[in-house]
């Protein structure tokens, strides 16, 4: 079993149910165990900063198999949920990416790990931070880097419910 952080964005549609969704499908998966959720966060676009805002998540998941077949079930829901990748960094109804994987290097088209901007984007950190206080990257602080970043008021926690207790498979 390894160790995986998943991260969940959306700005089209109805984001906050396609999370809802989606997790339930995330946790459907075979092989997969949901061990925590972070809450929502609304947050600035990156990257492409004229589109609206977006909810942002992060997941950490144990998973029996391979990096590349878990972004394949990844890629999979994504498609169940209308996701178009029309625009680089553009809108979209579902965004699932995996950030990290402990212990776990990966380079290929289809996954690259750790995720070459996860450590930049405030969006991914501080949901990451929730859940994962302790996480160190190169030798530094995950409450660190945040802090290094600076303005984390673009990065909004929502005050929604919108995960059951995970449980045990």
């Amino acid at each position: 079993m390894s160790r995986f952080y998943i991260s969940m964005g959306s700005n089209m549609g109805n984001s906050l149910e396609i999370f809802r969704k989606a997790l339930v499908r995330i946790s459907e998966i075979p092989n997969l165990f949901l061990v925590k959720a972070s809450s929502i966060y609304n947050t600035k676009p990156w990257g492409k900063t004229d589109q609206p805002d977006f909810l942002n998540a992060v997941l950490l998941v144990t998973f029996h198999g391979e990096g590349k077949e878990l972004m394949r079930e990844l890629l999979a829901i994504e498609q169940e949920f209308g996701r178009k990748r029309i625009v680089h960094w553009g809108p979209r109804t579902l965004d699932l990416d995996i950030l990290y994987g402990e212990d776990i290097a990966c380079q290929s088209p289809l996954l690259t790990l750790p995720h070459p901007f996860f450590w930049d984007r405030l969006f991914v950190l501080v949901p990451l931070a929730e859940i994962t206080p302790g996480f160190v990257y190169k030798g530094q602080r995950i409450s660190d880097r945040i802090h290094e970043l600076g303005d984390t008021t673009a990065v909004r926690k929502e005050e929604v419910e919108w995960k059951s207790r995970p449980s045990e498979k």
